[in-house]
């Protein structure tokens, strides 16, 4: 409080103080322009061009003037700029011969001498300049184009401007003067009511601070109260945390899997108990030790740089490796790795083992079973190939005329399959079911396949039947494509006539729909005991005629597209 009352003293005697400067500053100002010819109130209200205005006529009668233009300095950025012309035309002429007079020297010379010069201007015409100088600065510069010969001028006008522009820098001078005095009166005054203002709010300020002290000691004790049991909930935290580590520690040595904590550096730092009944290998052979590690075969050995990169790369990763116990038997382990960082980088990183040295076993003893299948297969697809074969020629023994023609169907059928996108698998079923089409001939007698005239209807019926014949042959062969319905309808047509069954459409196989256009266009192209070739053409043609109608549309395309490119299947 004794503060206070010292603080409170001190601002009223600063009050009076400022009170009786600006009374002082006031009554100076006044006099000094009363020694002007224009009153202080004239200087302080009457504008800059008024006053700019009058000195101009007054010049003139003292020197005759065409035109005239006065120019005052601004210090804020160190610039002339022109506060008054006689004449527009004024204006923008003399504007145009400041630079000039700087450029040459001529200003600053009448600045610095603060002496009347009369100098020949761009124009060609003479011009009187002279400094507006106030003791100690230098308010402005005026520059007059003269209607006469400077030499016309009398010594005593020279001297009487002078006296005059130094009476006007003064009057200048002294309107900048009262200008800041009454700014600074008003701003003292603003002070004044400031500081009783302040001293109003210090008193009420007091009284908050009184509160806010009683307010914050009673805060104070809240926040006491809240740290004790802070402190006492903290340490019952560092208790239970103990005791987490404890039986975190626990957790770890009693793990069934391997766990070690690996150094930036790859020095192991701890290694659980599991670890030792794995792979046989003591804790103290372990711990401090760094890679490349004992369990480390010699096709490891490479990887330690590897390795440094993953401990210290802070990012997670699982990978398999195949490690070799003390005893030298191998070891496949899963080993997740977690790094573990800090504000200055990788601090460890937590090795996670997983035994699957039982599952790469049972995965290489699959490996092997794929393998030895994988070739039981391929011996088997060889031998039924073989088998299909002797089939295929058993029919062409019987029936000499066609001798060749289930191969060439075969190859044909083959070769659209592939044009129209099949599998491999589908083109090698199609291409079986092709070599045995005509495996039910075998029932037909070999005197009707081979007649060289034309067959009765009980012949043709007869013919009609080895569809069915060659299905009841397969049927029970145990093929992985569907050969025996292949067999079955190849001879049935898209708009069902057909035979044996007058299928149509999409119920027809569409390795039945590609050997039917096979076999129609190879018998045209080939000689029957019965006719003569018909030609390739011939062939081509009956497909295309009956294409969408008979027989398949993409079939009858893809074939003609191979014969189109000059491809011909049959070729050697």
């Amino acid at each position: 409080m004794e503060k206070q009352v010292l603080t409170l003293e001190k601002l009223q005697n600063r009050i009076l103080s400022l009170e009786e400067e600006r009374l002082a500053l006031s009554n100076a100002l006044d006099i000094a322009l009363k020694i002007n010819d224009i009153q202080p109130d004239t200087a302080a209200e009457t504008t800059m061009e008024s006053i700019l205005s009058v000195c101009y006529e007054r010049t003139g009668r003292l020197v005759a003037l065409r035109e005239g233009a006065f120019y005052l300095f601004r210090e804020e950025d160190a610039v002339f700029y022109q506060a008054y012309a006689s004449s527009s035309a004024a204006k923008e002429r003399i504007e145009h011969e400041l630079p000039l007079l700087i450029d040459d020297g001529t200003i600053a010379w009448v600045v610095q001498t603060e002496r009347p010069v009369t100098v020949r201007i761009s124009s060609g015409e003479d011009a009187f300049l002279h400094a507006l100088a106030a003791p100690g600065r230098t308010m402005g510069v005026f520059i007059g184009v003269l209607k006469e010969a400077k030499e016309d001028i009398l010594d005593i006008s020279y001297a009487l401007l002078s006296i005059y522009f130094s009476q006007v820098a003064g009057v200048l001078q002294n309107r900048e003067l009262l200008r800041m005095a009454r700014s600074e009166n008003r701003d003292l005054s603003s002070t004044v009511d400031v500081l009783r203002e302040t001293e109003e709010k210090l008193v009420s300020l007091n009284r908050t601070l009184e509160e806010m002290v009683e307010e914050r000691t009673r805060e104070l004790e809240k926040i006491n109260r809240l740290l004790k049991e802070e402190i006492a909930e903290r340490k019952r935290k560092e208790e239970a945390l103990l005791e987490s580590e404890e039986l975190s520690a626990s957790l770890l040595n009693h793990s069934p899997h391997p766990i070690l904590v690996v150094n930036p550096d790859t020095s192991v730092k701890y290694v659980n108990f599991a670890l030792e009944q794995i792979t046989g290998y003591s804790l103290v052979e372990v711990i401090n030790r760094k890679a490349p590690y004992p369990w480390w075969g010699e096709e490891k050995l490479s990887s330690v740089s590897e390795y440094y990169r993953m401990v210290q790369c802070g990012e997670t990763s699982k990978r398999e490796y195949c490690f070799r116990k003390k005893n030298g038997s191998p070891l496949w382990v899963e080993v997740s790795m977690t790094s573990i960082s800090g504000s200055a980088g990788a601090k460890y990183a937590v090795a996670n083992w997983v035994d699957i040295t039982d599952r790469k076993m049972a995965e290489k003893a699959r490996d092997n079973a794929e393998q030895l299948l994988t070739e039981t297969n391929a011996k088997l697809q060889d031998t039924v190939g073989g088998i299909v074969v002797s089939m295929a020629q058993v029919v062409e023994t019987r029936d000499p005329y066609t001798a060749g023609h289930q191969e060439r169907v075969a190859r044909l059928a083959v070769a659209i399959a592939g044009e129209m996108g099949l599998s491999e698998e589908q083109i090698q079923g199609v291409g079986v079911a092709a070599v045995l089409h005509d495996l039910g001939k075998i029932d037909i007698p070999a005197e009707i396949l081979s007649k060289p005239s034309r067959l009765k209807e009980k012949e043709y019926s007869l013919i009609q039947d080895h569809c069915v014949a060659g299905y009841e042959i397969l049927k029970n062969v145990d093929f992985p494509w569907p050969v025996a319905q292949a067999v079955l309808q190849h001879h049935e047509r898209m708009d069902g006539t057909g035979y044996p069954r007058s299928l149509s459409g999409k119920d027809i196989l569409l390795e039945a729909r590609i050997l039917a256009v096979s076999d129609v266009v190879e018998a045209m192209s080939s000689h029957r005991p019965y006719r003569p070739s018909l030609g390739l053409e011939q062939g081509l043609a009956e497909i295309s005629l009956y294409r969408g109608s008979r027989f398949d549309e993409q079939v009858v395309d893809a074939c003609l597209a191979i014969f189109a490119r000059g491809e011909s299947p049959w070729r050697e």
